[in-house]
This record gives C-alpha cells, structure tokens and sequence, in this order.
C-alpha cells in the first residue's frame, strides 16, 4: 500500500508544477493584452518588491521540498536531539539568509509582511479566533477524508515525528521537539510558505490560484496522499487569515496553535496519535 501512496503523491506534485507552469505564461499574456490588469495587487498581501529572481528562488527552493518529500519515503534519518537541533538551526539560518537578502536589496521586510499591522492583542484575536475554528474543521476535514481514502489507499505508518516523540523517554528530547514543532517550524513554515511562496505565485498569477497552489505545495510537502486533504485545508486557512489582515504574524501565531493542539493530543491521548 505504500507504493500506491508514494506513486500518488508523486502524482500530485506533478500536477501542482504543471498547473503553475502553465498559469505563468497565461497570466503574462493576460497582463500583455491589458496591461491595466494589476491582479497582483488586490488584496492585503504586498508583492511589489518581488521579482524575476524570486520566481527563480521559489522554483528551485520548492520544487526540490517537494520532490524530496515525495521520494524520500522511509528512508528519513532517525530522530535524536542532533537531528532536532541541526534541523531547527538548518531552518533558523534559511530564514535569517533571506531576511539578509531582503535587507541588501533594501525591502523592508516588516512592510512587506504586515508586522506592524496588528497591535499584540490583534494577532492574538486573530489568531486565536481563526486558530480555533481551523484546528476543529481539519479535524473534521481530516475523519472524513481518512474514512474515504483508507479503504482504498490502506493505512499509513505513523509519522516518524510521531512515534520519536512517544517512544522516546528522554524528557529532553521531548522539550527540544516541543520547541522545534511549536515554535520553530511555524515561524519558518509561515516566512517561506505564506510570505515568500504565496507572495511570489500571487506576483505572477493573482491571489485565487496563489492561495491554492502555495496551500498544495504545502500539504504535498508535509503529508502522504491520505493527510494531504486536512493539511490542505489548513493551509488554506493560514493563507486566507494572511490574505484578509496582511499581517504574517496571524498565520504564524494559528500555526502554533494547531501544532501545539497537536503535541497534547499526543500526550494526553497517545493510543489515537500512534494510530493516525
């Protein structure tokens, strides 16, 4: 049954590249013929100081996520605390050599990201309201779409995240993990995926197909054929609130919580994780 979920997850990260490559040249011939278009600009997200040499960036940087998500299969190094550590400063340092670029082409990246849009108390509403609403709905979205699938594609193992973080009785490892999955990869997730990814396809296209094929990539990324539904779900939540307030510390902040929803489940209900 892996096979079936790895040949379609493969699938599925095709069709996502194709259906980008193809909007590009239709979205510049549209923009040709009726240079007033300016769909790009629509909404709350700022795209202006993205360019040629950002659509490159993302091609390269995503397309190899994804095609390493989707062929590396279990092949994936076994989770210690090194790992953990190096993974986390690997992500810390892609995130500071962007912000480094944003500054020498002199962006002003708390413009470019809203971060100053929204007092504290404004991110927290946000992203405590929406935060809310999306942990439940991918729940629900999440039931349905395993109920459906599973009989047809079969079970999958459990995440590897997952079973290190319940199998491992070092309290240590647990507090690194903690830190690493409720702080750390949302703040670097949300920068590239929502600021940089998002951003970038909705300079080149408009903020409808950005919005789905920034929340594809990530749930392609993230999960096998059965999980990419609820995952997409997710992202499409974490995209929108970006979209509605233009503030980036929104779908920060609704990550963390969802992720942090997610490592109580596992600790309070440990039978349920191991399963899923």
């Amino acid at each position: 049954m892996e096979d079936i979920h790895l040949r379609l997850q493969v699938d599925l990260v095709w069709l996502t590249w194709i259906a980008f490559f193809i909007a590009l040249p239709f979205y510049h011939f549209i923009r040709q013929r009726d240079p007033l278009i300016r769909w790009h600009e629509h909404g709350n997200v700022l795209t202006k100081p993205y360019g040629i040499w950002d659509l490159c960036g993302v091609v390269v940087f995503f397309m190899g996520m994804t095609a390493l998500a989707s062929l590396g299969g279990e092949e994936s190094a076994e989770l210690t605390t090194n790992v953990l550590l190096t993974g986390s400063l690997m992500n810390i340092a892609i995130v500071c050599f962007f912000a480094m670029m944003w500054v020498w082409r002199k962006v002003d990246f708390v413009e470019l990201f809203g971060l100053a849009r929204l007092n504290l108390a404004g991110v927290a509403i946000w992203g405590g309201v929406v935060g809310c609403i999306s942990i439940l709905l991918v729940m629900a979205v999440g039931l349905v779409s395993s109920s459906m699938l599973t009989p047809m594609l079969g079970e999958l193992p459990p995440q590897p995240v997952v079973s290190a973080f319940l199998d491992s009785p070092d309290l240590a490892f647990r507090l690194i993990m903690l830190v690493t999955v409720v702080v750390v990869a949302p703040v670097f997730e949300e920068v590239m995926f929502r600021g940089y990814l998002y951003g970038v396809s909705k300079k080149f296209t408009d903020r409808f197909f950005a919005v789905v094929f920034s929340s594809s990539v990530f749930a392609l990324v993230h999960s096998g054929a059965i999980t990419v539904v609820p995952i997409f779900t997710l992202a499409l939540f974490l995209t929108l609130a970006y979209e509605l307030t233009g503030c980036l510390l929104v779908p920060i902040t609704i990550h963390m919580l969802f992720n942090l929803a997610n490592v109580l489940g596992m600790l309070f209900f440990p039978e349920a994780a191991a399963g899923s």
